[in-house]
Order: C-alpha cells, then structure tokens, then sequence
C-alpha cells in the first residue's frame, strides 16, 4: 500500500509539473475567418450578416501577428465559402501551431450581448483564457465565460484550438459598433493577437 500511495503521489506531482509548466513558443497561427460566399453567418432574421467582419477582424489579426513574427495561415481571405472540414485540414497540415476561429453571436433577444471564448480540448483551455481575457478588456461588454464545447472546427483540429464570440451583432449598440467602426475591429484583432502572444511567447 505504500509504494502505490508512493506512487501515486509521483504522477500527481509530474501532472501538477505539467501544468504548471509555460506553454511553449509557437510559430504559426491559422486564422479562420468564420461563414462566408452563401453562408452569411448569424441568428435566423439577424438583420446584420456575420460573415463581412468576422473577414475583417481576421485579415486585421493575421496583418498584426506577422508584424510581430508569426507564420499566418488564412482559412480564406475574401468572400468565398470553405468548408469545416477543410478548414480542420488546413489546421492539421500546420505543424508548431494554433487555430483561431473569428465568430460574431447572434440571438433573438437583442438585448443579448457579451464575449464568449470556446475551446474543447484541454491544450486549448490556456488559450482560451489569455485571448478571453483580452478582449474583455478591449470590449468593455459583459463576460459571458470560457466555455468547453463541441463545435466541429475546434474539435475536430489536433493543434490549440479557440472559437471567439467577441460580441453579438443582433444587438443594435453592438453592431453598430462593429459595423461602422474600424478602428473598433481593429481592437478585437490586437487583443486576440496579444491574448496569443500573453500565451505563447
């Protein structure tokens, strides 16, 4: 009984080790820029599409991570539709990697609004939380919390993996706030690049 609680002290102590233990350096960051082409993203009857900003955060997030040294891998980069299971493929050829999905959320109450940050597996949770962080700060809008799910494009990548929700475009403040100011979506992008970097480097 002993040299098992001997035992299973060790593995507890490697695993606390583990956790501990700063994530290491990573050189490309794939940027997936959510819906697109027939796909305009957002809650059924949303009056303002998903699919042009989600674009435009991703294209301001990949243009600020290669100004500070990053490999970036673009799922698309114009108005065209990819499918999930591609976008997964382009992830998993990427080797010394991360995924970042650019979403905006929707709802039929208008009221709604908040960042929400999903991850699925465990080597993604450290990520999640760097980048949620962030863009708090950047937003100003109500934390709605790191939340572990199951959507194909995070569960389905072999390398960290995040789907960010930085607001709801069915909300009328919100998305006139997205919609009508760059520099606005330049934030989000800045903090998500900062949120990786806070992580990574």
């Amino acid at each position: 009984m002993k040299s098992y609680g001997l035992t299973l002290l060790i593995l507890f102590g490697a695993t606390l080790l583990l956790a501990g233990t700063p994530a290491r350096a990573v050189n490309t960051v794939v940027v997936d820029a959510g819906h697109g082409g027939h796909d305009r993203g957002g809650a059924p009857g949303q009056r303002v599409p998903e699919k042009p900003y989600t674009l435009d955060v991703a294209l301001r997030l990949a243009a600020t991570l290669r100004e500070n040294g990053f490999h970036v891998v673009l799922t698309r980069d114009g108005d065209y539709f990819v499918g999930l299971r591609q976008r997964c493929d382009i992830a998993n050829a990427q080797a010394n990697a991360v995924f970042v999905s650019v979403h905006f959320n929707g709802a039929p109450r208008t009221a709604a609004d908040g960042v929400e940050t999903y991850y699925y597996s465990p080597q993604s949770s450290g990520l999640a939380t760097a980048v949620h962080r962030r863009l708090l700060q950047v937003s100003g809008l109500p934390d709605r919390h790191i939340r572990q799910r199951g959507f194909f494009v995070i569960r389905n990548t072999r390398i960290p993996s995040i789907l960010i929700e930085p607001g709801f475009l069915s909300n009328p403040q919100t998305a006139d706030r997205v919609g009508n100011s760059p520099a606005y979506r330049q934030q989000l992008a800045n903090a998500v690049a900062r949120g990786i970097m806070d992580r990574y480097r």
